[in-house]
């Protein structure tokens, strides 16, 4: 097996490589990212409660051009990253191309949305819209928007079951409305 693009992101570019075993069963990580700490809060989130973690994986998973796949195996994994990395205009597989800006954001905006905050908590996670399935839409988004991706306050069909019962997109008004783990339980 031949990982080229992984090993010249790594060992040319000097972009970060985790691999672990997911939590949930979904097999092995192979994860790439400009620095650990990218790579740490995809690897974090992964394992977290059900609540934090499947609308975290969700927002991952609706991208196909972020470098974070799962295998049966860690050889499963890497083709699959390898071949995710081919997919990409090769010219973008550099610590200044658009795509790693693109990757950066998003997980930063990840990042941001769930740092400190819990669905088991107080202070609940932002919610994010999903990103661009392609990296030639997410391309076309960023033009459009200077500052995607932002955290999105509408609850959608996709991260809660529901469309949104507010059109402004503030949930606020609603929080007493959207049960906790604890009160679903009772149920």
């Amino acid at each position: 097996m031949c990982f080229e693009r992984i090993d010249r992101l790594v060992s040319i570019e000097k972009f970060c490589f985790q691999s672990w075993d997911d939590r949930y069963s979904k097999g092995i990580w192979a994860a790439l990212g400009l620095w650990e700490d990218q790579i740490d809060t995809v690897r974090d989130l992964s394992s977290a409660g059900d609540s934090d973690m499947i609308p975290a994986m969700d927002y991952l998973g609706s991208a196909k051009w972020l470098p974070y796949v799962t295998g049966r195996t860690l050889g499963e994994a890497m083709q699959k990253l390898e071949a995710l990395l081919a997919a990409i205009p090769q010219d973008q597989l550099n610590r200044e191309s658009q795509w790693a800006n693109l990757v950066s954001k998003a997980v930063e905006a990840l990042s941001d949305a769930t740092s400190g905050r819990s669905c088991y908590g107080d202070k609940r996670p932002d919610l994010l819209d999903d990103l661009p399935a392609t990296f030639e839409l997410a391309v076309e988004k960023a033009a459009l928007a200077e500052s995607w991706p932002t955290g999105s306050p509408n609850i959608t069909e996709h991260n809660y079951g529901k469309f949104s019962p507010n059109p402004s997109g503030s949930i606020e008004e609603y929080r007493d409305f959207i049960l906790t783990p604890e009160e679903i339980a009772k149920i």
